[in-house]
């Protein structure tokens, strides 16, 4: 009768690679605003084929209408670092979780919940920040902290396990954020009047609410759509992770 020998429980790595957003200012893949991103997380590996992942991530996006002919003379912008903790049901297609005798390489899917916060700022002048500036002329401004939904594929692969030693774990994945707002990038809705947010809350505001008067332009017309309200933001991740896993193997 084989011998099987447990492989542990607890893993601890960091994921490296690069982040992105899917919205309002973003043009199909928005290739030139990719932005190294990391992250830290736990996991827990309580059978064969599940785990537990908890992890903390650091990504930053931007976007802008520059070079969208249909919306370029908009002039709108934007980029925030976003702080994000989420906790994830992880799912293996081969065993690989606890025992020695699993197979050294699978690949797997990742869904859990999010919490994260953001600070959007014009791309092209930091120092303006765009929630304070309430471009929208909003009554209750929005939140700054939001929910999320991460959805995620990889592949993993065990690169050295012995027995009673625990093992390092290399993988590749995706990881996408499904969000609940449409104001990770500060577009939402449609144009305030512009005389009125410059009456009510400077004259600062009402230009980066409508930045093309920047350039000489008119102000749009108030009701204008400024962004699709039917279009809720994402924020994903490409990259790699490393992993160790520091329970011994023992003998059962």
């Amino acid at each position: 009768m084989s011998q099987k020998y447990f492989s542990g429980r607890k893993e601890y790595g960091v994921v490296l690679g690069a982040s992105n957003y899917s919205g309002d200012l973003s043009q199909g893949l928005n290739i030139k605003h990719f932005y190294p991103s990391a992250g830290v997380y736990q996991r827990y590996n309580f059978t064969d084929y599940f785990a537990w992942r908890n992890q903390y991530s650091y990504l930053h996006v931007s976007g802008t209408t520059d070079g969208n002919k249909n919306y370029d003379v908009q002039g709108l912008n934007f980029q925030t670092n976003v702080h994000e903790f989420s906790s994830m049901l992880s799912f293996d297609f081969h065993r690989f979780g606890t025992n020695i005798n699993n197979q050294s390489s699978t690949p797997y899917a990742l869904l859990g919940l999010g919490v994260f916060r953001f600070d959007p700022h014009r791309l092209d002048a930091e120092e303006v920040n765009l929630h304070a500036a309430n471009t929208g002329m909003r009554k209750n401004n929005y939140s700054r902290v939001q929910m999320s939904v991460p959805i995620g594929l990889g592949y993993k692969r065990k690169i050295s396990q012995k027995r009673n030693r625990g093992a390092w774990i290399v993988g590749v994945e995706a990881l996408w954020r499904k969000t609940f707002t449409d104001a990770l990038d500060d577009v939402t809705g449609t144009y305030p009047d512009f005389r009125a947010i410059s009456d009510a809350q400077g004259e600062g505001s009402a230009q980066y609410s409508q930045p093309q008067v920047l350039k000489g332009l008119n102000p749009f017309p108030k009701g204008t759509f400024r962004g699709d309200a039917h279009l809720k933001d994402w924020y994903y991740f490409v990259g790699f992770n490393l992993s160790y896993r520091i329970t011994p193997l023992i003998c059962r």
